[in-house]
């Protein structure tokens, strides 16, 4: 049986709910953490050590680590023209009513656009990611699914990776050929607000795969 769209939006609330809220709690308690949480922080607990903690719960192979306007976006990485040209086209704008989901693919982008905004993740690709797992709170570990990761784990990785375009997305690979980060345009919930198309990461467990639970709850 088909869902409606009202159907799963209820289903993706009550999926976010569980896990910012009872599953959340039990990473909390595995590691000895304080919950914190809350849409404004990226913080979801602190160690008594008083390192911040990230927690991603994901029945799926990759889940949201930053969503935000590509206005904030462009002015907390200091984009430069190109860049900011191919952020507007690539994650698209109410106004392109003339473009499929109202954004443009990256051939459809001019090149001088495509390949600064390449320079730019290239050159800044730890910066990225950075930015995109821990903004300005200082994330210092990341468990996803309850394995744990430090923020200077993920980076050694994200060192030896390199990013591999498709039309419309960029992902972060390892030398074995998985992903660990994508970016794409959020592109779901109500195409006639902005938010439909914001700069969307994700962060996928192949980043984890070598990792087993500390613990078991």
């Amino acid at each position: 049986m088909t869902l409606s769209v009202e159907e799963r939006r209820e289903i993706g609330r009550l999926v976010r709910e569980e896990n910012a809220g009872p599953k959340e709690l039990e990473i909390c308690n595995l590691y000895g953490l304080t919950k914190i949480g809350g849409s404004r922080t990226k913080v979801d607990g602190t160690h008594p050590d008083g390192s911040n903690w990230s927690i991603k719960n994901a029945k799926s192979s990759s889940t949201q680590v930053h969503l935000t306007s590509q206005e904030r976006f462009i002015t907390d990485l200091s984009l430069d023209e190109g860049c900011q040209e191919f952020v507007h086209k690539f994650f698209g704008n109410l106004d392109f009513v003339d473009m499929p989901r109202r954004r443009y693919a990256i051939p459809q982008i001019s090149n001088r656009a495509v390949e600064e905004f390449k320079k730019f993740l290239d050159t800044k690709k730890e910066e990225v990611i950075y930015y995109f797992i821990s903004g300005k709170f200082d994330i210092q570990h990341i468990v996803y699914n309850r394995k744990r990761l430090t923020t200077q784990e993920v980076m050694d990785q994200v060192r030896k990776a390199e990013w591999i375009y498709n039309d419309t997305a960029m992902h972060l690979k390892n030398p074995e050929g998985k992903t660990l980060f994508h970016i794409q345009m959020k592109g779901s919930g109500n195409k006639k607000k902005m938010g439909y198309h914001g700069v969307l990461c994700h962060i996928h467990e192949n980043l984890f795969r070598h990792k087993e639970a500390d613990n078991e709850i």
